[in-house]
């Protein structure tokens, strides 16, 4: 079960990371307007260098663990092989949702589950 849970969290860490270097991405991007493109690119890239090195030196430690303490949690409120499951699921749900708002700007997740209910 140590296996499963490294893996568990290596998961969440994972996409959690990426979805936090987007967020950072899409507020940056939003500020392109501001300066023509030829200023704004030294500009990008020297604020992408001082905002993602420290980010990508530590990201992966702070988001495993986010990730562990979260599945942690689950263990023991619920136990320790299904609560870690639960914990685990529903972190990997709250991440589908952030990334629907994020890549279509809409609710993936009820659309989802709608989806299943029309199959039953």
């Amino acid at each position: 079960m140590k296996g499963v849970f490294k893996f568990m969290v290596l998961i969440l860490g994972i996409l959690l990371a990426n979805l936090i270097t987007i967020w950072i991405d899409k507020y940056m991007m939003s500020y392109k307007v501001k300066f023509p493109p030829y200023i704004f690119t030294w500009i990008g890239m020297a604020v992408i260098i001082l905002i993602y090195y420290p980010l990508f030196t530590h990201i992966d430690k702070w988001s495993t663990k986010a990730g562990e303490k979260f599945v942690k949690a689950g263990k023991k409120l619920v136990g320790p092989k299904i609560g870690a499951v639960l914990a685990f699921t529903a972190a990997l749900l709250l991440l589908y949702y952030f990334y629907g708002k994020e890549w279509f700007r809409s609710n993936v997740f009820s659309t989802f589950i709608k989806s299943i209910s029309n199959l039953f």
